[in-house]
């Protein structure tokens, strides 16, 4: 007995080696893409030192960004204006919390959407907010269609200057647009509009595929981080998109649901769609030795902690990728997305280190990294 287990330990090492042995051979670093516009984000924060330690960035237009940023207690949120390659700040508020989500909404307003209440509306130029009555769980892309979520159920709002009620129901509203809602109920996906009125539905190979959305007019996507589908409304699948496919060789994406589904956004026709993964790369021997002891435990345990952040641009239509882009930094708990794309398309924005960057994407994704 104690041979055979020893012979299963050196299958078990040499299945290991191979496969990273492999993925070394295969890996080929691209170089980093040159950002078009770039600002220090210490001058969007009292002075002090020390890099912020909270950072989350959104489009508001093509041209206006929020930032959100906190370095320990002192946080700030500020618009971004980009114009002739330059970035400027052009309004800034200091109530601002950090783990918060910053979303557009009508009028040129926003608002921020916290894991606890409240909700908080800005005007336009930050001047003025008022907290929500209720907690915002779902946002369309324009910002106007948001629901309200609860166990097995749902409420949907048009956001003006209050929440007007629109319509509700059981399941878990997964996506809002301003035209459609994409519910799940148990392994069922149906996609009906505002009204009720039913476009389509089909049933999920597994109950545990953790982030459907609506992909422009026509077209969802639905991830449970090992692999992902575009597929339009009744299920027929368009593509298949694979992990392997969007991050590095040697480093290891993170699977949970919730993190999947933060670390996704789209263009607002659903024709590119942004990868923001949390990573770790760690030196060859550990990461053999932690294979390993995955391989031993079923892949129930293993490293929580995360020293890298990877971003891709990636074409629905074709599959290839426009953009890529990573760096890593100290060993750290929480995961970090700091990347947003533009509303058509054209240009990415990362919150990183010190730095907000704007890259400008190349008018066709070819599979190869293509900044201009």
């Amino acid at each position: 007995m104690r041979m055979k287990y020893g012979n299963s330990a050196v299958c078990i090492l040499g299945l290991v080696l191979l496969v990273h042995c492999t993925r070394v051979a295969s890996a080929s670093d691209s170089p980093l893409p040159v950002p078009t516009a770039t600002l220090e984000l210490s001058t969007l924060l009292p002075k002090g030192s020390g890099e912020p330690t909270w950072r989350t960035v959104t489009y508001l237009s093509e041209n206006s960004l929020a930032i959100g940023l906190c370095r320990h207690k002192e946080c700030s949120l500020s618009l971004i204006r980009w114009e002739g390659g330059n970035l400027a700040m052009s309004a800034q508020t200091s109530r601002f919390e950090p783990g918060v989500s910053i979303h557009l909404a009508a009028h040129g307003r926003l608002f921020t959407a916290p894991s606890l209440p409240p909700t908080v509306l800005y005007s336009a130029d930050l001047s003025q907010s008022q907290e929500l009555a209720k907690d915002i769980a779902r946002v369309s892309p324009s910002g106007e269609t948001v629901s309200e979520w609860s166990r097995d159920s749902w409420k949907t709002y048009y956001l003006t200057d209050t929440l007007e009620p629109i319509r509700e129901g059981h399941g878990d509203l997964q996506s809002p647009s301003d035209e459609l809602l994409v519910i799940q109920d148990g392994r069922t996906v149906r996609t009906e509009t505002l009204d009720g009125r039913r476009m389509g539905s089909f049933s999920l190979p597994s109950i545990a595929w953790g982030h459907v959305a609506v992909l422009g007019n026509d077209r969802l996507y639905i991830d449970d981080c090992t692999k992902a589908r575009i597929v339009d409304f009744d299920g027929k699948v368009y593509r298949e998109i694979h992990p392997r496919d969007l991050y590095k060789q040697g480093s290891r994406r993170f699977t949970d649901a919730s993190v999947c589904a933060q670390g996704t956004k789209s263009s607002s026709d659903g024709r590119r769609m942004l990868f923001d993964f949390a990573t770790r790369k760690v030196p060859k021997l550990q990461h053999i030795f932690e294979s390993i002891h995955t391989i031993s435990t079923l892949g129930m345990t293993g490293p929580e902690d995360v020293n890298g952040e990877e971003v891709r641009v990636m074409d629905t239509d074709n599959g290839r990728l426009c953009f890529d882009w990573h760096r890593s930094f100290p060993s750290m708990n929480w995961l970090v997305q700091s990347a947003a794309i533009s509303p058509s398309g054209e240009s990415v924005a990362i919150a990183a280190g010190d730095k907000l960057s704007i890259y400008r994407l190349p008018a066709v994704c070819d599979g190869t990294v293509r900044v201009h």
